[in-house]
């Protein structure tokens, strides 16, 4: 069930840029929900792991996904842990729009609002079934466990307790970075350890041989490239017939790529967790504002869905571009596609970037303008027409974006005698977000509404 405002001493444009190159290089499913467990997010990878396209499962409860019926209990212990504020991580067994079953490793957090109270939840999954089945296929024999600890990147080792001497695999000299060896004395261990993970050793080595053998995560550094590894420890102590420990038999693997996997995933998380939370926002005060100005409860609630569909349509542009920038061309097609069947809107102008803020701000706008026109103005009669044009003036930082939506050929245009949210967004929309001026006139042959702001304003990257 499953944004991440980066934080430290990058700016705001090479923090974008990171989060851009982190989204292409996450390949696991990513999962929203709201306090009901009505999916609210639902990204590519979990189209091809669940088999459900994100039009199917928006709108859906996760329990009728892809929960099995014997998972409902762990799922139910899973809402527990998240609404007591703790994040939940481990391995599951999820269905696929087909039906059958497979196991799946998860990463589950609560969704807090400002306040800290849970809005909804976030989560983060990948299939683990080959890894399942190659272990499961494994034999005993001592050239598959050979080929088995090098799939598996595992090398082990046997301690002899009493001379000091460790044997070692060949996997395990592989890991270590220290050539083919057959027997290494146990302290020479310590000159390959990172200077700063060498008291976890000295440490284990100060207590009683039992803390040895407990689980250990460190980093070394490997011998033959100098690389950074983090490597994982765990023993068993053997004891002679007299109840003595006599030899330490464990194994050693490499999990640098699960600590990267977990660094990208908190960072995931916490993007994503900071974009579900803007959105929320924002349909918390669309939804505010349609219920204000709506006539009644049956027109509020189809104009509040007309601009849920407009958001979703913008945050599926933005989706598509990770979130770095939208193109302008892209936004104005997708936001007036539905009000242009007749091609009577006419749109020109270059191709800018523009920032997610700007975008959305453009898009919702564009709706509501699309929307009054189909209803009062020039798109109500058949003659009608829409021109939208935009350009720059200037160079560098003293280039000024203008847009400019003008109706002609339609019934005669008189100023509304109210202003709703609609018409305050309009009149607001980019430039008061932006630092620049926007206006709408109810000319007698079309309204005309028209944005000056530093085209550097709308193109500043965000973390929201």
């Amino acid at each position: 069930m499953t944004s991440f405002a980066l934080t430290g001493n990058m700016d705001s444009g090479r923090q974008v840029h990171f989060q851009a190159q982190l989204l292409n290089a996450v390949e696991q499913a990513v999962i929203a929900t709201d306090l009901d467990g009505v999916v609210t997010y639902w990204n590519r990878c979990a189209e091809r792991l669940y088999g459900w396209a994100a039009e199917e499962a928006l709108g859906r409860n996760i329990l009728e996904l892809n929960i099995p019926p014997e998972g409902l209990p762990q799922a139910e212990e899973i809402i527990d842990c998240l609404k007591a504020g703790k994040a939940w991580s481990g391995d599951v067994v999820l269905r696929h729009k087909d039906g059958h079953t497979f196991p799946v490793q998860v990463t589950d957090a609560p969704v807090l609002d400002d306040g800290g109270q849970m809005v909804g939840i976030v989560g983060i999954s990948m299939e683990i079934g080959d890894r399942v089945r190659t272990l499961a296929a494994l034999a005993s024999s001592e050239e598959r466990l050979r080929i088995a600890q090098h799939a598996g990147g595992i090398g082990t080792f046997e301690w002899n307790i009493r001379s000091g001497e460790v044997m070692v695999t060949e996997e395990f000299c592989r890991i270590w970075g220290i050539g083919q060896h057959t027997s290494i004395r146990v302290g020479a261990f310590a000159e390959f350890v990172h200077p700063d993970d060498r008291d976890l050793l000295a440490s284990s080595l100060a207590h009683p041989l039992e803390d040895l053998i407990g689980y250990t995560e460190y980093r070394i550094i490997r011998q033959d490239d100098r690389q950074v590894r983090w490597l994982a420890r765990r023993g068993e102590i053997v004891r002679d017939e007299a109840g003595e420990p006599s030899r330490v038999i464990g194994a050693v693997y490499d999990i640098t790529d699960r600590k990267r996997a977990e660094e990208q995933r908190q960072l995931l998380m916490q993007e994503l967790t900071h974009r579900v939370k803007n959105t929320l926002a924002m349909v918390q005060a669309i939804s505010t504002q349609t219920m204000r100005s709506a006539a009644s409860l049956e027109e509020a609630g189809t104009i509040f869905g007309e601009r849920l569909t407009a958001l979703a349509r913008a945050n599926d542009t933005l989706l598509q571009e990770n979130w770095a920038s939208a193109s302008i061309r892209v936004i104005v097609a997708g936001a007036t596609q539905s009000h242009n069947d007749h091609g009577r809107i006419h749109c020109s102008g270059p191709d800018i970037r523009l920032s997610p803020k700007a975008a959305l701000a453009l898009s919702l706008a564009l709706h509501e303008l699309c929307t009054n026109a189909a209803k009062y103005g020039a798109l109500s009669a058949d003659t009608g027409q829409v021109g939208i044009t935009w350009h720059v003036a200037g160079d560098g930082d003293a280039a000024l974006f203008q847009f400019r939506w003008q109706e002609s050929g339609g019934p005669p245009v008189k100023a509304p005698e109210r202003k709703g949210f609609g018409s305050r967004l309009i009149e607001r929309s980019l430039a008061g977000s932006f630092g620049g001026q926007a206006g709408i006139r109810y000319e007698p042959a079309g309204v005309v509404w028209s944005i000056e702001t530093p085209l550097s304003a709308l193109q500043e990257p965000t973390s929201g």
